[in-house]
C-alpha cells in the first residue's frame, strides 16, 4: 500500500481519529456549534481542520461553505468580547455601524438575521481558560438556521464545565482516539516502509505506540527516522527532540508527553513504557519457547521430578508443564546424588537457549526491559 501523506490517512483511515472527524461533521451538518477538546500536543491539527472539512463537504448539500479559522490570542489582540470581534472581522461597515448595544435584540440574533456568517464555519484556536469561558456563553446564544447561515467550532486545551444542547456539541479527542489507534497506524507505516519480519513489525508498532501515547505525529516521525531492529528508543528520542518540528511538543508544564520525559532525561519514565510494551510483546514469545522446550525435553523433566522433589513458589511441581524457566536452570544444575545433573539437557544450544529466555524473563518480571541486542535474539530465532 503507497500512502501519499500519513496525516491525512491518520484522520481518514484509522478508527479512532476518523469517528472523531464523523462526530464534528454529523454535528455541524445537525446545525450544532462544536467545542473540541483536544491535547494541546495534538498530532497533525491543520490535517484535522482540512479533513473535517472535506468530511462536511462530502456530506453536506452545499458546496460553498468553507471553514475558516481565527486565532483569539492573534487575530484578536485587544480582547474583544467574541459577537464584537466576529462583527469586525466578518461584516462591512454599514452593518457593523447598524447594530445597538442597548437594543433589545442580542448580538447574536443580530448576527444570525444578517448573515454575517453566510457559508462561513468559523474555527476558533488559540483559546485560553478565560476566553475559551466568554465564547462558550457566546455560543449559547448563537442559534443557527442551519450551515449556511454560520456556525462556530471552538477548539480547546482545557477541560470545561459544560453541558451540551441541542445547538452546541462536545467532541473530546480523548473519548476516540487511543494509543490503540497510534499502534495500528503504525502497523500500516512499518507494513508500507519496512523491509524487517512480522515479528518486528509487531513489537516496533507497539513499543513506539506505547511509548507516543496518542500522538501519532511523534509515532510517524520516529518509525519514518530510525531502525529500531538496531536502534536504543532513548537514543531516538535524543535525536528527535532536536528538531524544529517538535521543539515546543510536550512545553507544557503539566505535560506527561513523552518528550517532555525525553528533554528533562527521565529515563525512568521512558523506560517504564517501554517494558510495558515488552511485558505485552516478548512475554508471550519467552512462555511460547518454555513450552516448546519442555515439549522436546518433557520425558528428562519427568524423570528429574519424579527423582527428587522439586519446589515452585513453595509447592511441589509434578508436572513438567508447570515448570518455569528458573526451575529448568536450577535441575540442570543441580546434582543428584550419584553426582548427575537432575536435568541433563545434552544439545549446548537449548542449555544456552533456556539460559537467556530465564534472563530475560526475569529483567521483565523485575521491571527492568530488555536491551535491542536481547529483543532481537528473541525475534529472529
Amino acid at each position: 500500500m503507497i500512502v501519499s501523506s500519513w496525516d491525512e490517512f491518520w484522520w481518514s483511515n484509522i478508527t479512532g481519529p476518523y469517528v472523531m472527524v464523523s462526530t464534528v461533521a454529523s454535528a455541524l451538518l445537525e446545525n450544532a456549534n462544536v467545542l473540541i477538546r483536544v491535547p494541546s500536543d495534538l498530532p497533525w491539527r491543520h490535517s484535522m481542520r482540512s479533513v473535517i472539512q472535506s468530511e462536511f463537504r462530502d456530506r453536506s448539500l452545499s458546496r460553498d461553505i468553507i471553514i475558516e479559522s481565527v486565532d483569539e490570542t492573534d487575530d484578536n489582540p485587544e480582547n474583544l468580547d467574541p459577537g464584537v470581534f466576529i462583527l469586525n472581522r466578518f461584516a462591512d461597515e454599514i452593518t457593523r455601524q447598524g447594530y445597538r448595544s442597548k437594543a433589545k435584540k442580542t448580538i447574536q440574533d443580530y448576527i444570525v438575521q444578517r448573515d454575517i456568517l453566510k457559508n462561513r464555519i468559523v474555527w476558533v484556536k488559540g483559546l485560553s481558560e478565560k476566553t475559551t469561558e466568554k465564547w462558550i456563553q457566546f455560543c449559547k446564544g448563537f442559534v443557527p438556521m442551519g450551515p449556511e447561515h454560520g456556525l462556530l467550532v471552538l477548539e480547546v486545551h482545557d477541560s470545561v464545565s459544560l453541558q451540551e444542547s441541542k445547538t452546541f456539541k462536545i467532541v473530546e479527542y480523548g473519548r476516540y482516539v487511543s494509543s490503540y489507534d497510534v499502534q495500528l497506524l503504525n502497523s500500516f507505516i512499518l507494513d508500507s516502509e519496512s523491509n524487517c519480519s512480522d515479528d518486528w513489525k509487531r513489537y516496533i508498532s507497539t513499543v513506539i505506540a506505547t511509548v507516543c501515547g496518542t500522538d501519532a505525529e511523534v509515532s510517524e516521525s520516529l518509525l519514518s527516522t530510525c531502525d529500531f531492529t538496531r536502534t536504543n528508543v532513548n537514543q531516538a528520542l535524543d535525536e528527535l527532540i532536536q528538531m524544529p518540528a517538535f521543539i515546543r511538543r510536550g512545553a507544557e508544564a503539566s505535560s506527561t508527553h513523552i518528550l517532555k520525559y525525553a528533554r528533562n532525561k527521565k529515563l525512568s519514565e521512558i523506560n517504564h513504557r517501554i517494558w510495558s510494551a515488552q511485558v505485552q510483546t516478548l512475554f508471550p514469545l519467552i512462555e511460547l519457547e518454555r513450552i516448546e522446550l519442555i515439549s522436546k525435553y518433557q520425558e528428562e523433566i519427568q524423570e528429574a521430578l519424579d527423582q527428587e522433589a522439586t519446589y515452585q513458589y513453595g509447592e511441589e511441581i509434578t508436572d513438567p508443564i508447570e515448570v518455569e524457566l528458573g526451575t529448568m536452570c536450577y535441575l540442570m544444575a543441580r546434582r543428584r546424588s550419584d553426582y548427575l545433573y537432575s536435568l541433563y539437557i545434552p544439545d549446548e544450544s537449548d542449555r544456552e537457549r533456556i539460559h537467556f529466555l530465564h534472563e530475560c524473563r526475569n529483567r521483565l518480571a523485575h521491571a527492568e526491559t530488555c536491551t535491542v541486542e536481547q529483543v532481537a535474539a528473541l525475534l529472529e530465532k
